[in-house]
């Protein structure tokens, strides 16, 4: 028979196991935590005939920082003259209702850019050369402040009500093209071996040495029509919108390029290359067309990632369409009235303002063939890798 123990022992014992308990629980891994949670988020990947699947960056957590105020970068700017206060409300509305925190940078009146001020050889508009050294502006920056990463807007950007959730799609697919170990926590949640991401474009294509590698999210509700596309340039979809098709695939690649600069990402890294190569020596072209040069070269080394059809669109409000653009393109006295759109989005959030006013979460599309959806299935796709007969 065990001896009777002092009241002050029993208690002091139970206390000493209880602390155990308690610090055990506190310093579990939060991975352990979270990664029931996890698997319940991200679906397996699909089964895709003659293509090579693997998991791509499941279970690492920080891919979910992408659903933060700053989208998972440490900085988002937007661009905008200070006498477009239009858009600059607009925008402020559309970030405000996403969970978005923004710092607001002017732009630039290219009459004002002296030209000693210019790269030797630049003989562009001064609306051209206007746009280009707000951009370089924004870059300057984040070398001079040692930004790691950042996502730039334009003031006439707008995006999927389902942006945030999007976003882990195109990260997912981001760490795979840039090659990121599977078993990484990069320092970046889109992965560590990017210079630029073009989420938002007019047009785009694909790297020629990397043709056969892809993120693909099928089965997505925000992929716009084909017949309403007005790009400039795509990459071939007939892999996935062919004659099985279904043409509601999203794809992530290794860019050659893309024109238009309405939302994209550069890294500390790409930034730095810039700057250099479009400003510090000879160079003569618009800033989409500067970056696109980059990409498509590998002498840059200037590794690039495209989503399409693209993620963030370009808002046209209602009214005189001269209002659109302060680049200028187009003879301004044939300008027409036009009733508001987005160009490249189904469920724009700038079209939707009313009901994420009223707090609502079923959305209207922009297009008549789509129907109104619930934010939860506007949201829903989910992608996996597909590495084409060919690949490596």
């Amino acid at each position: 028979m065990l001896p009777k123990l002092p009241i002050r022992v029993i208690i002091a014992v139970t206390s000493i196991v209880l602390i155990c308990v308690v610090l055990n629980l506190l310093c579990r891994s939060p991975y352990s935590r979270d990664k029931e949670l996890v698997d319940l988020l991200e679906p397996p990947v699909k089964s895709i005939s003659n293509t090579i699947q693997r998991d791509a960056y499941t279970h690492d957590q920080s891919i979910y920082q992408v659903q933060n105020e700053t989208l998972g970068f440490q900085e988002v700017y937007m661009i905008s003259l200070p006498s477009r206060t239009d858009k600059r409300d607009a925008f402020a509305m559309q970030a405000a209702l996403s969970g978005i925190t923004y710092r607001q940078i002017d732009g630039v009146d290219g009459r004002e850019v002296p030209g000693k001020a210019l790269p030797h050889t630049m003989d562009q508009s001064a609306p051209v050369v206007g746009c280009w050294r707000a951009h370089l502006n924004v870059l300057q920056k984040m070398v001079n402040e040692k930004v790691a990463t950042a996502l730039i807007f334009e003031d006439d950007a707008d995006w999927d009500v389902s942006f945030k959730q999007q976003l882990v799609q195109f990260a997912r697919g981001s760490r795979y093209i840039s090659q990121t170990a599977e078993n990484d926590v990069p320092k970046s949640p889109y992965g560590d071996n990017w210079d630029i991401l073009w989420l938002g474009h007019c047009g785009t294509w694909v790297l020629a040495e990397d043709k056969h590698r892809f993120f693909v999210i099928p089965d997505d509700p925000t992929v716009e029509p084909p017949q309403y596309r007005c790009n400039v340039v795509s990459p071939d979809m007939s892999y996935w919108e062919g004659q099985d098709g279904d043409n509601t695939t999203r794809i992530v690649f290794n860019s050659g390029g893309a024109v238009c600069t309405a939302g994209y990402a550069v890294s500390q890294q790409g930034a730095r290359k810039i700057l250099y190569h479009m400003s510090m020596v000879p160079f003569n072209n618009a800033i989409d067309w500067g970056y696109a040069e980059l990409c498509k070269d590998k002498r840059y080394n200037f590794n690039c990632v495209s989503v399409f059809p693209q993620l963030i669109g370009v808002s046209r409000p209602t009214g005189n369409s001269s209002k659109w653009s302060d680049i200028g393109y187009g003879d301004e006295s044939t300008r027409t009235v036009r009733s508001a759109h987005s160009q490249y989005l189904v469920y724009s959030t700038r079209l939707n303002i009313a009901n994420l006013l009223e707090g609502r979460t079923v959305f209207d599309s922009q297009y008549p063939t789509l129907p109104r959806l619930d934010i939860s299935d506007i949201g829903s796709a989910s992608g996996h890798v597909e590495v084409l007969d060919g690949g490596g």
